[in-house]
């Protein structure tokens, strides 16, 4: 990168702690990582991984200390047992993690289909198809389909049409790529 961007500090945790009832979980943790950094947690079952992972990601805010995340960067949890709506396939779950390029597309469509309505505002219809079509090009969104079977084959998932209350003895919360995905 040469802007810098792999310098820079992304996200720092300093002497977070935190307790559930009169136990304490975990202890003034303090790290930070810089853009790009691959990170794992490594710890004996019990031993306050997912409290962690809970933090970082902003899903548990009943902790002592300091979190900061620059400005621009999200951070996103996984859960290990998702609940996934029965009856969905693979793919429709999968694709719930880029709703918005989904959206995006779905809006795109309905866009043109308005194209063919006599009453349309035709200015209005254009002008909202190029801020769609301008998003949709910087999300990279054309090439939606392919990442996605790219992504859910390297995560070795499911067949993409299967549905997910079929898999792992039919709990839908066990399905392979799920811990790991």
């Amino acid at each position: 990168m040469s802007n810098g961007e792999d310098k820079k500090v992304i996200y720092s945790m300093h002497k977070v702690s935190r307790h559930h009832g009169t136990r304490q979980v975990i202890k003034d943790i303090s790290l930070s990582y810089f853009y790009g950094a691959k990170i794992g947690v490594i710890g004996l079952n019990g031993s306050g991984k997912s409290t962690l992972l809970k933090i970082m990601a902003g899903v548990d805010t009943e902790y002592n200390g300091d979190i900061s995340v620059s400005p621009g960067f999200s951070i996103g949890y996984l859960e290990q047992e998702p609940q996934l709506e029965a009856g969905k396939t693979v793919k429709e779950i999968v694709s719930e993690g880029v709703q918005e390029t989904v959206d995006l597309l779905a809006e795109y469509d309905k866009i043109n289909e308005s194209f063919a309505d006599p009453d349309a505002d035709m200015e209005k219809l254009l002008e909202r198809q190029g801020e769609v079509q301008e998003r949709l090009d910087e999300l990279d969104a054309w090439n939606l389909d392919s990442r996605l079977d790219l992504a859910m084959d390297a995560l070795r998932c499911p067949p993409q049409d299967q549905t997910v209350d079929t898999l792992s003895g039919g709990n839908a919360g066990g399905w392979p790529c799920a811990g790991s995905c």
